[in-house]
């Protein structure tokens, strides 16, 4: 079997933050926010909220226990289960201040990772990582794109933020967690299978 290294973010990709924080967005905008309202990363831009309120929305998002309660993505929990064999990375851009919380829903949830690292709004794509990846699984367009040109196998979370037609070469669009697990395991086939053709055969 061969262990792959699979590095992933939490947010949009593990934890369904934007479910978690449309009353906040509804409240603010004095009018009911859906989901598919994030088309594009800049929520002051989706939701036509001045530079102020947005800084509020982050506020409360980032300095209350708001995530404490957040749902995961859907199939996120099912797939943590199908993939534990393999070695799991979860790579945040989180302040580390979320520590405590970010780990508690975690064990809630019974979720099983091999280390956690708090990138603090860093690039996901640089090698303060320390740790090459077999995959990386992201949900944000821009990181997806930096770790792929970075040649690291990158599966994009189909989100409605992330929606555009062409993706590098090395990065694969998936609709969700099942597809996820059927990427890495196919993707685990094919390294055993060049494990297997370096191996040089037996003498006669």
């Amino acid at each position: 079997m061969e262990r792959l290294v699979i590095g992933m973010d939490i947010d949009g990709v593990i934890v369904d933050y934007v479910t978690a924080a449309l009353p906040l967005f509804s409240e603010v905008c004095g009018r009911p926010v859906s989901y598919q309202a994030f088309y594009c990363r800049d929520i002051g831009m989706c939701l036509g909220i001045d530079a102020k309120t947005e800084a509020y929305c982050w506020g409360q998002i980032l300095s209350t226990d708001l995530l404490r309660y957040a749902p995961p993505i859907k199939g996120a929990i099912a797939a943590f289960s199908k993939l534990s064999k393999h070695e799991i990375w979860l790579v945040t851009g989180r302040p580390l201040s979320m520590q405590g919380l970010t780990i508690s829903w975690l064990n809630e949830k019974d979720i099983k990772y091999d280390r956690i690292t708090f990138s603090s709004g860093k690039s996901k794509g640089t090698p303060s990582l320390e740790r090459d990846f077999d995959v990386f699984i992201e949900d944000q367009l821009e990181v997806a794109c930096l770790m792929a040109e970075a040649g690291v196998y990158t599966l994009l979370l189909n989100q409605p933020w992330n929606r555009v037609s062409t993706l590098p070469e090395n990065c694969q669009r998936v609709s969700d967690w099942n597809a996820v697990v059927l990427a890495i395991n196919k993707l685990e086939r094919q390294r055993g299978t060049s494990s297997l053709l370096s191996i040089p055969p037996p003498l006669l």
